[in-house]
């Protein structure tokens, strides 16, 4: 009996100190959030913005649209199948802004845009995944941007004269510090596709894994060879949503972060156009104020210091000795975490972005 209730004081003195120490650190990434000022300020000027049309696409139209509205005298939202043209012809923007419709906005529409006297721009989210797509599309465009820094001279060379490399940014009404309850409350988390480079890795090191607070969410985990050793702590087969998916980046301790590669079967890419760019992830996991471990990009140093305000890795077994070394080192893990939530939310919101932006079209 004195056995079990030691063990039971024991257990709530960790379970409070856990709690007070989790309370402590969102106080502290809270207090970061509040103490950052707002830039910017509004142009004269009217964009129409032409939305996706793609529902995974609906945190990065939100963060758009609401950093349009803060930045512009008049913001008309529409669809791809809205009537654009009449729209347009109608409302008569300085700029017609569409995101990544390559699937949905035809082209001919683009152009009978173009024939009105109207400036338009393209904002590319999947280079260089489908650039054999893109590539027809990007010269019917004044002006391109695109979230891969090596696509700059692909569609340069294809003959648009406007190219810009503009990343995507954070949806800071999803993705921010936030409280959650136990439900997200996990050591180690990682969400996306299980497309086959992650298969693989994860898979030379399931056993390990099996061990830890972990969970994996998203489609098609049940690839892994090692699938039964990890079942308990995968959610398969359904999409996380944004605000989902920033509970579970706030619940946890660490979180992966994994590009997907870019000769995967489902792409379409046959130059094999390199991606060089971190992806729009990386800045949502770092809005949240936890620690991101990440496989490393060319130009990851120009978003964020590696070791200082995210953390790399080069290979499965590296991955688990920094989960372990981070895991046992709080105060260096929020340290690093509160950093990489500072430089997001400095430099790496939309609102950064549409600046960027407007800077380059209108001077």
């Amino acid at each position: 009996m004195l056995g079990s209730r030691n063990g039971w004081n024991r257990g709530l003195r960790e379970g409070y100190d856990s709690g007070w120490r989790h309370g402590y650190h969102l106080g502290r990434c809270e207090a970061i959030v509040k103490r950052i000022p707002e830039i910017g300020s509004r142009r004269d000027i009217k964009v129409m913005y032409v939305e996706s049309g793609l529902w995974s696409y609906r945190p990065m139209d939100q963060g758009i649209i609401a950093e349009l509205k803060a930045l512009c005298a008049e913001v008309l939202i529409v669809t791809p199948e809205g009537g654009v043209l009449d729209a347009a012809n109608a409302f008569r923007p300085d700029l017609l802004l569409s995101l990544n419709s390559a699937e949905l906005l035809k082209v001919q529409v683009v152009d009978a845009v173009r024939a009105l006297g109207i400036k338009t721009a393209v904002w590319f989210t999947d280079d260089p995944y489908y650039t054999d797509v893109t590539i027809d599309i990007a010269t019917h465009y004044d002006v391109v941007f695109t979230l891969e820094q090596s696509c700059v001279p692909l569609y340069r060379k294809a003959g648009c004269e406007q190219v810009h490399h503009l990343p995507f940014g954070v949806n800071r009404s999803i993705f921010h510090p936030k409280a959650v309850s136990s439900n997200y409350r996990v050591d180690i988390c990682f969400i996306g596709v299980a497309f086959w480079n992650r298969v693989a890795f994860f898979d030379q090191i399931a056993h390990e894994l099996s061990s830890k607070k972990l969970l994996i969410a998203g489609y098609w985990w049940d690839r892994l060879k090692g699938y039964t050793v990890l079942e308990s702590k995968i959610k398969s087969g359904y999409w996380v949503s944004p605000e989902e998916s920033a509970s579970y980046y706030n619940g946890a301790k660490i979180v992966i972060n994994m590009h997907r590669a870019i000769d995967d079967a489902s792409n379409q890419n046959s130059k094999c156009i390199p991606a060089n760019s971190i992806n729009p992830r990386s800045f949502e996991i770092s809005a949240c104020g936890q620690l991101q471990l990440t496989d490393s990009r060319a130009n990851l140093s120009s978003m964020y210091v590696p070791q200082e305000e995210v953390v790399t890795y080069d290979s499965p077994q590296n991955l688990l000795a920094k989960i372990d070394y981070y895991l046992e080192h709080e105060a260096e893990r929020q340290q690093i975490a509160l950093r990489g939530l500072i430089r997001t939310m400095r430099e790496h919101t939309y609102r950064n972005r549409i600046l960027q932006m407007f800077e380059l079209i209108f001077g």
